[in-house]
C-alpha cells in the first residue's frame, strides 16, 4: 500500500466512512511533479480534511480534482423512481456483481453518478449501490416529489396486489411496499405513466398505513407472519425472497419505523433490553441480534415474545419461527450467539 493509500484508509477509518452509506472513492497520484487528488465522494468535509493532511504530510500542494456527488454533470436530473416491481441493487456497476439490496416499485432514489447504463443511487434508507437504467425513470426533484405526494390521484401502498391491462392480461404482481397512485376506482398509475387495473390482492391508502399497521409489537408480529414461507435471498427485501435484515427492515417500514438496511446498522437503533436468563424480558416486536463472528453482528430476528422469534434464516430456508429455549437445532445455535436485544417500538 502506498503512503497515499495509507493516508486515505486511515482517514476513512477515523471518520467511520462506511462504504454502504458514504462514497469515498479517492486516490492521490503524482502527475508531472504534482500531487493530484481524484475520484468521487459524498463527503465534502472528508475531502477537505484529506487535502489538508496530504499537503502537511507530503509537503506539497495537492490539486483537487475530486468530484462531489451528486455529479454536477447530471444537471437537475438527480432523482429516479423505480419502475420495475423489484430493482436489484448491486455492489458494482455490472450484473454479475453481488446483489446487496433491492428497492421496490414507486420508491424514490437519489442519483449520485452514472457509469454507462448503471446509476449509482442512494435510497431512502441511505444505502448506496448500483442500479441498471432499465429499472428506473429519471427526472427532477419537483417531478419526484409530485409522485410522492400522489399528484393527480391518491397514493397507495401494495400488499401484493396483482395488476392487469384493460383487456385483463396479467402484467405482474406488486411487492409489499410498492407505491402507486389511484386515479379511479380499481385503476392505478405506475411511476412510468402506465395506467393499469388492480385485479386482485390488497392495496392500502398511504395516509392510512398507520391505521392498518400501527407501531405495536403484536401488530408487527402479525405482519411478519404474513411473510411465512418467503425464501431466503441475500439482498432481498420482499416476499419473493428476503435476507434477515431485509425482512426486518421491510416489516418495520410498514409500521412506520425506518430502519437501516443491514443488521450491524440496525443494532445501533433503539434502546437496550435486558432479556433475562429465560428471555422473559423480551417483548413482541423487539429485535434480537446475533454474532457468528466476534465483534460483528451477523443476524437479526423479530421477537414473537419471550424466547420465540420469527426471522429469515438460511438454516430455515427462509422466513420461519424458532424457539431459542426449545429443542430445535436452529434455536439452540442462535441462543448461544445471542448478543443484544433492542427495542425500537414506542412503549
Amino acid at each position: 500500500m502506498s503512503p497515499f493509500d495509507r493516508l486515505i484508509a486511515a482517514l476513512g477509518k477515523e471518520r467511520g466512512l462506511d462504504p454502504r452509506t458514504v462514497v469515498f472513492d479517492i486516490h492521490i497520484e503524482e502527475r508531472e511533479g504534482r500531487l493530484v487528488a481524484a475520484g468521487a465522494t459524498t463527503s465534502a468535509e472528508a475531502v477537505e480534511e484529506l487535502l489538508a493532511r496530504a499537503a502537511a504530510e507530503f509537503h506539497a500542494d495537492v490539486v483537487d480534482e475530486v468530484v462531489r456527488l451528486p455529479d454536477p454533470a447530471l444537471g437537475d436530473r438527480v432523482h429516479a423512481l423505480v419502475t420495475a416491481a423489484i430493482a436489484p441493487v448491486h455492489a458494482e456497476p455490472r450484473v454479475s456483481s453481488t446483489q446487496v439490496s433491492q428497492y421496490v416499485l414507486g420508491h424514490r432514489l437519489d442519483l449520485l453518478s452514472r457509469t454507462d447504463v448503471w446509476w449509482r443511487v442512494r435510497g431512502e434508507d441511505g444505502y448506496i449501490g448500483w442500479v441498471h437504467d432499465g429499472y428506473l425513470a429519471v427526472g427532477s426533484a419537483e417531478w419526484a416529489q409530485a409522485w410522492e405526494r400522489g399528484q393527480g390521484g391518491e397514493p397507495l401502498v401494495s400488499l401484493g396486489a396483482e395488476i392487469t391491462d384493460d383487456e385483463g392480461r396479467r402484467l405482474g404482481r406488486l411487492p409489499w411496499g410498492a407505491r402507486v397512485i389511484r386515479n379511479a376506482p380499481g385503476r392505478v398509475r405506475l411511476p412510468d405513466g402506465r395506467q393499469v387495473v388492480i385485479a386482485a390482492g390488497e392495496v392500502v391508502e398511504a395516509d392510512r398505513l398507520a391505521d392498518w399497521f400501527p407501531p405495536r409489537g403484536e401488530s408487527v408480529v402479525r405482519t411478519a407472519r404474513r411473510w411465512y414461507g418467503t425464501p431466503y435471498l441475500w439482498g432481498g427485501v420482499t416476499t419473493c425472497g428476503a435476507d434477515c435484515s431485509g425482512f426486518v427492515q421491510s416489516i418495520f417500514w410498514m409500521h412506520g419505523i425506518a430502519l437501516p438496511r443491514d443488521a450491524d446498522q440496525q443494532v445501533r437503533v433503539g434502546s437496550v433490553v435486558e432479556p433475562g436468563p429465560d428471555l422473559s424480558g423480551v417483548r413482541a416486536g423487539d429485535l434480537l441480534f446475533f454474532s457468528e463472528r466476534p465483534g460483528r453482528i451477523t443476524h437479526v430476528a423479530i421477537s414473537v415474545g419471550g424466547s420465540q422469534i420469527i426471522h429469515s434464516a438460511l438454516s430455515n430456508g427462509g422466513v420461519a419461527e424458532n424457539d431459542l429455549l426449545g429443542q430445535d437445532a436452529v434455536g439452540q445455535r442462535l441462543r448461544d450467539i445471542l448478543t443484544t436485544v433492542k427495542r425500537v417500538l414506542p412503549d
